[in-house]
């Protein structure tokens, strides 16, 4: 194993690991009465003071000498992600059950796949698809337990998030491959650029539908879950930083191919924390995602 790929690996199991940190800590600031976007805004302002303290004053002068192509580039990219990823994915909960939305979200592996291929001209091979299909059946025993998925009107705007995200994700990678700009500037601006964004959705939240409306009709000043709030900003900008440094290094679809394991690590939190009961379904589903997971990584998918 190159030093490159024990890099990749190293920053996309950082990566998930905090990913599923910051859900486990979000469903728990949730399950205590949380509203899902000021809890969102609230944890995105904490990222934002952590990433200040954090990745601000080593990266100060290679922010302020940004070209000012790629600054907007950058801008653009981590708006898509945080403001209308953010948008969609919380509009299509309301609008879907929690058994689809935790297995859609996943849909981004599919996404990310199909526009690195197009875009970024990563080769798709027999080996990636194969795994892929591995990946995507895992995560839906783990997701569902097995449960047939009924479509919903919200899965189509989870769809759109997903393909949010990965629009971002290839954006990000084009930008810093090959280049000086590194990951954790691109992790500083994520907030800078998506809050705007996600406060404007939230400025004409009166003309959606009902059940988006009641996502967006919250007090935005209620600070009672603050320990939630903070543990959930502090590891989203860890997975933020870690995502980016994976993007640096690997191709998109090896990040997103590998982050993955996320559903793995959820699963074994909710157990050990959460005390949730894990179905035989979710064990072979976690099983299926590790295999693949192994695969991709002895494939070379972090360098094609």
């Amino acid at each position: 194993m190159t030093e490159k790929s024990k890099s990749a690996f190293l920053n996309v199991f950082l990566f998930s690991l905090f990913w599923a940190l910051q859900i486990l800590v979000s469903k728990m600031g949730f399950s205590a009465g949380a509203k899902a976007i000021p809890f969102t805004l609230q944890s995105a302002v904490v990222a934002l003071i952590f990433l200040s303290v954090v990745v601000l004053p080593k990266n100060y002068k290679e922010i302020v000498s940004l070209p000012k192509k790629v600054l907007l580039g950058l801008l653009l990219a981590n708006a898509i992600h945080f403001g209308l990823g953010g948008f969609f994915s919380n509009s299509g909960v309301a609008l879907t059950s929690a058994v689809n939305a935790g297995f859609l979200v996943k849909f981004a592996l599919v996404t990310t796949i199909v526009l690195a291929w197009i875009f970024l001209k990563e080769k798709m091979t027999w080996i990636k698809a194969l795994a892929v299909l591995i990946m995507v059946f895992g995560s839906y025993l783990i997701s569902t337990k097995g449960q047939p998925i009924v479509p919903q009107i919200g899965d189509l705007l989870i769809v759109l998030a997903c393909l949010s995200w990965s629009t971002a994700n290839i954006l990000v990678r084009k930008a810093i491959k090959d280049t000086a700009v590194s990951g954790d500037v691109v992790s500083f601006l994520r907030p800078i650029a998506g809050i705007p964004v996600l406060l404007l959705f939230v400025l004409f939240s009166p003309l959606y539908p009902a059940p988006i409306q009641s996502v967006f009709a919250a007090n935005y000043f209620d600070f009672t879950y603050y320990p939630y709030i903070i543990g959930s900003g502090i590891f989203t900008a860890l997975l933020w930083i870690f995502l980016n440094r994976t993007l640096k290094v690997a191709t998109a679809s090896y990040m997103t191919m590998m982050s993955m394991m996320t559903s793995v690590f959820v699963a074994i939190l909710a157990v050990l924390i959460l005390k949730e009961q894990i179905a035989l379904a979710q064990i072979l589903g976690g099983i299926l995602t590790i295999l693949a997971g192994i695969i991709t990584h002895y494939s070379g998918v972090d360098k094609k």
